[in-house]
């Protein structure tokens, strides 16, 4: 195979020779140190292979040996360039494309991010790229240990970083730490109540109880100990833990304005799109118009070839008029704005609470709408507040 090969790159003719003595030209040519291979006998004379410049040289002995040589087909590199040597573009243009897929290759084209569950994969690579290595980084200057250590100093959150080049792709694989348990303190400690109202329930598994159902609490109560006598009569320190739930008072105001101003989004639209190559953006679609108020959307597209992200694409960003529009709510749409509110409130604010009973208000001023809303929620108020043993 690497024979045939190296034959191809010299250049070689298919020839075919007849007369009376065909086979003491192979004599003679052996005889001058001639290469002749895959030489075979036909009706008439006989076949052979031999380079572009050993069959100039047979001349003499095909005449000793009464022959007529000819060349049946011409192989090889030298008579392919023939072909093209008018045509010096070509040639040069080969040389150049070359030249450029050699000096891109060179280069950062892509990464892949393998192991990253938690942590997000475009912070990770952007302190890779503050770090030099990033797409468009040049291989050969790339400091690949350096950037693993700038990254496990900056993300707390990486147990280790692997950066593993794979032609013009770097694959990142990580590995995040396991969140440490949260480990109960012994800390001794009291509970006391966070908020005024009124026990409904407790459930308490370690401390002495100092309240009962249906008792009064206001802020800053104890609730539960963590002070214990034993049976010996001598001080036990604990650390109260349980939940005493009370039926607690709560208000929510919320005002709107009777006019204000308010954006939506209309029909009209203007894109605009960019080929980056590299870290280098060329406007490929420019538009003249332009809105006062806009909400804009980025979208980028890179080129792939099987598994290959090459680093060309698009960007498009496309602008979305924003209309202004004055609203002037009534009362029976403030009203329904304030019950969304609330709800609201109640899911994200109180979610852990229960909803006993809630009284609303609307009233109306030369400023807008006010709503005043009275709870009752139904919630754990213990608060665990530790205490030193010297005290």
């Amino acid at each position: 195979m690497v024979l045939e090969v190296l034959r191809l790159i010299r250049g070689y003719v298919e020839f075919e020779a007849r007369g009376k003595f065909p086979e003491r030209m192979l004599n003679l040519t052996a005889a001058r140190g001639i290469s002749l291979w895959d030489a075979r006998p036909f009706d008439g004379g006989l076949r052979g292979r031999m380079y572009v410049k050993d069959y100039k040289r047979i001349r003499p002995c095909a005449r000793r040996a009464r022959v007529r040589t000819r060349v049946v087909r011409r192989r090889g590199l030298p008579f392919r360039v023939a072909r093209y040597r008018d045509r010096i573009g070509l040639p040069i243009g080969a040389a150049a494309g070359i030249g450029l897929l050699v000096f891109l290759s060179c280069f950062v084209w892509s990464f892949s991010v393998d192991g990253a569950e938690h942590i997000s994969e475009t912070r990770l690579l952007n302190v890779l790229a503050e770090n030099g290595v990033g797409v468009g980084s040049f291989k050969g200057t790339m400091d690949i240990m350096s950037a693993q250590r700038s990254a496990m100093l900056e993300i707390s959150e990486l147990k280790w970083i692997s950066l593993n080049t794979d032609g013009c792709t770097i694959t990142v694989a990580v590995k995040e730490k396991a969140p440490k348990p949260e480990l109960e303190s012994q800390t001794p400690c009291n509970l006391k109540a966070k908020a005024d109202g009124v026990i409904t329930d407790l459930s308490v598994r370690n401390g002495v109880t100092e309240v009962s159902r249906g008792s009064g609490v206001a802020k800053g109560d104890l609730l539960v100990s963590g002070v214990s006598l034993t049976k010996l009569n001598t001080v036990c320190y604990l650390r109260a833990i349980g939940e005493v739930y009370a039926d607690v008072n709560s208000e929510k105001e919320i005002c709107y304005p009777k006019r204000y101003d308010y954006y939506s989004v209309t029909e009209n639209k203007t894109e605009r799109s960019r080929l980056s190559f590299f870290t280098l953006e060329i406007p490929a679609a420019v538009s003249l118009t332009s809105f006062e108020n806009a909400a804009y959307e980025q979208s980028d597209e890179r080129l792939v070839i099987g598994d290959t992200v090459l680093p060309v694409g698009l960007r498009l960003e496309t602008a979305c008029e924003l209309s202004c529009r004055a609203f002037q709510p009534t009362e029976e749409t403030a009203r329904r704005a304030f019950l969304n509110e609330l709800l609201l409130y109640e899911a994200f604010e109180k979610g852990e609470s229960a909803v006993k009973s809630r009284v609303v208000t609307v009233s109306e001023d030369r400023e807008g709408f006010c709503c005043a809303s009275e709870y009752t929620f139904n919630e754990n108020i213990a608060e665990s507040v530790d205490f030193s043993v010297t005290e």
